[in-house]
């Protein structure tokens, strides 16, 4: 069996050597879905302190929507995946649907960069679990305000795809709505999870059955 060559590090990250701990960086290669949504979190909230309220903090609104809605899109996904599992292991089992529903392609192919789309189906897996509080209704507000901002995830990137109207907005508002909003969006897999890996799974089940 031959083994695979070893990965190469950024050119990028590696012309730039560190050489004095308090200027150093690091990306770490185990990271996941999860773990990136909450870098574009953290990072929008350290942009959103920067605020000043002059007029050149208008700049940081566009660069600011951008890091939320990518920090959004990558939380449903890690959602809908963590539910899926969750009803893998607990509630029906390893599926043809359910396999089908978590492969990595789907993903790209099927929803894409579309808000919407991921919802729903982070939506329909939730209420497969039959849990007793509903899906938060202020999350899904939010999400959908987002997707009719910006549908294909580039309006917020690029220049003529936002209605042609200037706009005002309170920006510490702004900001407190999407932090509490995508804060509990990642409250949904920690509150399924709690439910469900306190009791037994279904092989669990089948062991005692047998």
């Amino acid at each position: 069996m031959t083994a695979k060559p070893a990965a190469k590090p950024l050119r990028l990250l590696s012309s730039v050597p560190n050489k004095v701990y308090d200027r150093l960086v690091v990306r770490y290669p185990f990271q996941t879905d999860r773990d990136y949504a909450a870098a574009f979190h953290f990072s929008a909230k350290r942009l959103a302190e920067t605020f000043t309220g002059n007029p050149e903090d208008d700049f940081l609104l566009l660069p600011f929507l951008t890091l939320y809605r990518q920090a959004f899109e990558l939380e449903l996904k890690n959602t809908i995946k963590a539910l899926i599992k969750t009803r893998m292991i607990y509630v029906d089992g390893k599926t043809a649907e359910l396999e089908a529903a978590i492969k990595k392609d789907r993903f790209k192919e099927d929803f894409g960069h579309n808000l919407y789309k991921l919802l729903n189906e982070a939506k329909k897996h939730y209420a497969a679990l039959v849990v007793p509080q509903e899906f938060p209704k202020d999350v899904e507000k939010l999400i959908i305000m987002m997707h009719e901002a910006d549908k294909a995830g580039t309006a917020f990137r690029y220049s003529g795809q936002l209605p042609n109207v200037q706009e005002l907005a309170d920006f510490p508002d702004l900001a407190a709505l999407l932090d509490d909003q995508f804060t509990m969006l990642t409250v949904v897999e920690d509150y399924v999870d709690g439910l469900y890996s306190a009791g037994p799974t279904l092989k669990d089940m089948a062991d005692d059955y047998y």
